[in-house]
């Protein structure tokens, strides 16, 4: 087989189609043609063939996931998880996940990280909630303990508290009693401890009705 055109794609001057013996015999990414050293008047063996038809099949999978990358940082699972959606052969996703490890552009430790710090600032929860999260997208148990600690809990949990404190004691018939039972349950479904829980709970009521004093707590 000899390859006879090497055409620069109307719509997409990144793809090339291929030619041999005057037949389209492929549409490629142009880094790939420059990478494999094809040009016109070679001879294509079926080894070469095989091997540009891996490395097209390759390079749209990469492609594939890096799309879904771009909505925003993924878990290593989570790209793997994708790729098995899209039908991708299972050699083919380990691949993909090794060049995109090599580019940096999935890594455990910093999507633990980032997820961390997006529900610290917009949902904030407790370490024991975020690290549920992160296991569920398949981020191995020891990334996960290295990343994700509890030192900002109390913090957190008075931040996680304070609007649905507000909406509580909008009632005016609300009594700690209440108070106390429906904010420590969505306190912990965030997960947090019963302690902080507890805490939070006692000092968002004495904050929002301090006319009500200590002796209403109970």
């Amino acid at each position: 087989m000899k390859i006879t055109a090497l055409e620069l794609q109307v719509n997409n001057a990144e793809r090339v189609n291929v030619y041999v013996d005057g037949r389209f015999l492929l549409g490629a990414s142009a880094s790939i043609v420059l990478q494999m050293g094809l040009k016109l008047g070679q001879e294509l063996s079926p080894a070469q063939l095989e091997e540009l038809r891996r490395e097209e099949a390759l390079q749209q999978a990469v492609d594939r996931a890096y799309n879904y990358l771009t909505y925003r940082p993924r878990s290593r699972e989570e790209v793997r998880r994708y790729l098995r959606r899209k039908e991708t052969a299972p050699e083919m996703i380990d691949a993909v996940l090794e060049r995109l490890g090599r580019l940096e552009l999935i890594d455990d430790h910093a999507f633990a990280s980032f997820w961390a710090e997006n529900r610290e600032q917009f949902s904030p929860r407790g370490a024991r909630a975020i690290k549920n999260e992160l296991r569920m997208k398949g981020v191995e148990r020891e990334v996960v303990d290295e990343t994700i600690s509890d030192e900002k809990d109390e913090e957190l949990a008075l931040r996680a508290g304070r609007k649905k404190a507000l909406s509580l004691v909008h009632n005016p018939t609300m009594d700690f009693v209440t108070f106390r039972a429906r904010l420590g349950s969505f306190l912990q479904r965030r997960g947090f401890g019963y302690e902080i829980a507890t805490r939070t709970v006692k000092a968002l009521w004495k904050e929002l009705k301090p006319e009500d004093g200590e002796e209403d707590q109970g």
